[in-house]
């Protein structure tokens, strides 16, 4: 097994590799810890106004639909929610299906469309994506959602998590795959302290979510995974299932 690492997303999907799809602030954390919580569907937006479109879509019948996302960091008007994974957990939700859009996590997801298997990965749910990566079995991509379309210290960090846990277990790295690793390597005993110090981490917390840099730098803390495929024709995460 291979694994490289996309420092932004690909302009096409690979058609034999995984794509471990990392957004670590926050959209990605933002998934597992909705998966965590019991959501049955995410739609994937690329854009705000599409997943407003997409949610009166879908609410058109009476189903309770939650709209989250961010635009700048913040709540986009008429949202349910936004961005913040630490918000999420403290809010009680009774729809099983959302829409989520977000600047950077969600078009990244939407650019691996069609690769074998898309995972929504951070460090919150690392031990799992790395479990179901091998059980795959395919050489691996790891795709950082990147900022304003450039690179992102922060998703390479949390790509380093990943690389280090594959290489242990025997996969072979790329250059790209051992400059995440080396940079994480670096930041591994306060992995959260390290995002905090990147351009989006600085922002982040000027935002005011530092409390969602900490949970976004914590290992393992979620053992659900959202899988990108499709529902009715529209591209969709869900939470995997053992066949």
């Amino acid at each position: 097994m291979n694994v490289d690492v996309a420092f932004v997303p690909p302009a096409a999907a690979p058609t034999d590799r995984t794509c471990i799809v990392i957004d670590v602030l926050r959209a990605t954390s933002v998934i597992a810890v909705l998966m965590d919580k019991g959501m049955r569907r995410i739609y994937p937006t690329a854009t705000v106004q599409e997943a407003r479109e997409l949610r009166a879509e879908l609410a058109s019948d009476g189903t309770d639909v939650f709209l989250l996302g961010e635009q700048g960091g913040l709540p986009p008007e008429g949202f349910d929610a936004g961005n913040s994974p630490t918000a999420l957990q403290q809010l009680s939700i009774t729809a099983q299906i959302a829409v989520q859009a977000t600047t950077n996590g969600t078009p990244a997801l939407l650019a691996c469309q069609g690769a074998p298997l898309v995972m929504a990965a951070a460090p919150l749910n690392a031990a799992e994506v790395t479990r179901l990566t091998l059980e795959a079995g395919h050489d691996v991509l790891i795709v950082c959602a990147g900022l304003r379309g450039g690179f992102a210290e922060d998703d390479t960090l949390a790509a380093g998590l990943f690389v280090e846990r594959l290489v242990l277990a025997g996969a072979h790295p790329s250059d790209a795959a051992n400059e995440a690793l080396t940079r994480y390597e670096a930041a591994r005993d306060n992995l959260a302290d390290a995002l905090r110090d990147t351009e989006h981490g600085r922002i982040t917390v000027e935002l005011g979510f530092d409390d969602d840099i900490e949970l976004c730098g914590t290992a393992d803390r979620i053992t659900r995974v959202a899988v990108l495929g499709s529902h009715e024709g529209r591209p969709a995460l869900e939470p995997h299932r053992a066949e």
